[in-house]
């Protein structure tokens, strides 16, 4: 049977298999031995194949996060394509790829897109990019609530592994912006405008509201060798320091032999 008649190579290869065991049982083991070594070559084309996806495509791609990315009001020069991965198959048959962007203007964030292997566009039914956009200008509306904290963790030489070097805000990470309280709100606002302005003015206008919302504040740092006795100095500081809220605190490094994180790691309600 032809190859070209089988456009899904899983089907042809399970066809090989079924012939090698017809033909296990009339013991012709040299022709299931051909079969089995055929099946596998082809398989293997066609994982590679499948695994040159992102090299074949990585030009539309990229044209079409670009404009997936200005639909948002956002520079589409100031988005880089992080990685491709897929395309995936479900159980359903439908296959879609995954893209991990950075948005290196303002405001900073990276996040992935699901596309269309067929059609190469980009997708994201929620528009979880407008929570990523909203996060942030949050963030940096709380910046001088902030501030002591960001400076007292710079003082030590803690990096955030998560933002560039130069953005205003460093090692605080938030999602209120997905709560059902504001999600509705902020995306009307983010849609009312020509720009982010007025999602700026919405934050402005309601920023005792979302704080209030926002009671799950992660601060994320790297650092090598903080000890317990640092980590409990750096513990009392952040406890009078930080504005009200509940935090998991992440600050330190991680072993990579042992997976153990070494530092800080803990969780801080203050109120």
């Amino acid at each position: 049977m032809p190859l070209a008649v089988h456009k899904n190579w899983l089907l042809y290869y399970n066809y090989l298999l079924w012939e090698g065991m017809n033909l296990l049982k009339k013991n012709n083991k040299l022709i299931l031995i051909s079969l089995v070594i055929i099946g596998a070559v082809i398989g293997g084309v066609m994982f590679m194949n499948r695994g040159d996806f992102a090299d074949r495509n990585r030009d539309t791609i990229e044209e079409n996060v670009r404009n997936y990315v200005e639909r948002y009001k956002l520079n589409p020069d100031q988005v880089e394509i992080e990685k491709i991965t897929g395309p995936f198959r479900y159980p359903t048959g439908e296959e879609e790829f995954t893209v991990y962007i950075r948005h290196t203007g303002h405001p900073y964030f990276y996040m992935s897109l699901t596309g269309n292997p067929e059609t190469l566009l980009v997708f994201e039914p929620k528009e979880l990019i407008i929570k990523e956009i909203f996060n942030e200008l949050y963030l940096e509306a709380r910046y001088e609530e902030l501030k002591p904290t960001i400076d007292y963790l710079a003082s030590l030489d803690i990096e955030d592994p998560l933002r560039p070097v130069g953005t205003k805000i460093k090692y605080f990470q938030t999602n209120v912006g997905i709560d059902p309280e504001i999600n509705d709100e902020l995306k009307e606002a983010f849609k009312n405008g020509d720009d982010l302005e007025q999602l700026k003015q919405y934050i402005e206008e309601n920023i005792e509201k979302i704080s209030e919302l926002d009671t799950d504040v992660r601060i994320v740092g790297i650092k090598k060798r903080i000890d317990e006795e640092q980590a409990e100095e750096i513990r009392q500081q952040l406890m009078n320091m930080l504005p009200k809220s509940n935090y998991d605190v992440r600050l330190g490094s991680r072993d990579l032999d042992t997976g153990e994180h070494k530092g800080l790691n803990t969780y801080l309600t203050i109120e």
